[in-house]
């Protein structure tokens, strides 16, 4: 019996190859690539930026806030329910996020340094405003996973005694890898003397989050320190924290919880 060769017609490779690339793939049709979700965020960056060196202009203007969000998308054609579908995708592949974020993050160097260069300018330390001071802490960018929650919660605090009278007190985070029905909650408590100051909040989605604690002129606060507490962990569950700080106002500020609007 003679041998025959199989032959596969150029058509039937190309619906081959489509299917198993899709099938390798496993990414929905309205989550962006990875080359576009890497220009979405090197402009949310850049307009994160503008926000952080804009306080006094943008901590209380949610509108104007809005209207550079809407910049982005219009810049990019997208919308943002897409935006939010790809991020709540991306926090579910924590590793293209990884690879993702280190792009951007050379990115943003490498543009920095040529305008440093261009406009002759030294590289500086990370600088904030006159009336405000960051407070040490452990670590600025780590992993949360279930096997580091033994009691469902993770502590933080500030790694120096404050002796600081009034004044207020924000915690800002970013962070990527909650699921939808998880809902921790973050508490932040400056201990004085006498009393304590503590403020809570949900943390209902992935993205950047920030909250502020004032406290009373005449009250001297030792300690800052608080939590984030999952009340359910998913045994795989990994949550990434980026640019986690703690800093100190000389004057009071009320800021809104800094989360992408829904």
């Amino acid at each position: 019996m003679k041998n025959r060769e199989l032959k596969v017609s150029p058509i039937a490779s190309i619906f081959f190859l489509t299917f198993l690339f899709s099938a390798c793939s496993n990414r929905p049709s309205n989550v962006l690539s990875d080359s576009k979700m890497e220009k979405v965020l090197y402009d949310m960056y850049l307009a994160e930026a503008e926000v952080n060196n804009n306080y006094a202009a943008f901590s209380s203007d949610s509108v104007r806030k809005q209207e550079l969000l809407n910049s982005v998308l219009k810049k990019h054609k997208i919308t943002e329910a897409t935006l939010d579908t790809s991020l709540a995708w991306y926090s579910g592949h924590l590793e293209k996020y990884f690879k993702i974020n280190d792009d951007v993050s050379k990115r943003y160097t490498a543009d920095l340094e040529r305008l440093r260069s261009k406009e002759g300018i030294s590289p500086k330390p990370r600088t904030v405003s006159a009336d405000q001071m960051l407070l040490p802490v452990e670590k600025e960018n780590f992993l949360l996973k279930s096997s580091d929650l033994r009691i469902n919660t993770f502590s933080y605090k500030a790694d120096t005694v404050l002796n600081r009278y009034g004044g207020a007190y924000e915690l800002r985070f970013t962070v990527l890898g909650l699921s939808p029905s998880a809902h921790p909650v973050v508490t932040l408590c400056v201990q004085c003397l006498d009393t304590a100051f503590v403020k809570r909040d949900t943390l209902n989605r992935n993205g950047l989050f920030a909250t502020s604690l004032d406290v009373r002129q005449g009250k001297q606060a030792k300690k800052l320190y608080g939590s984030i507490y999952f009340p359910e962990i998913n045994p795989e569950m990994t949550v990434l924290i980026r640019d986690f700080t703690l800093s100190y106002s000389f004057r009071s500020r009320n800021l809104p919880v800094a989360q992408p609007p829904k």
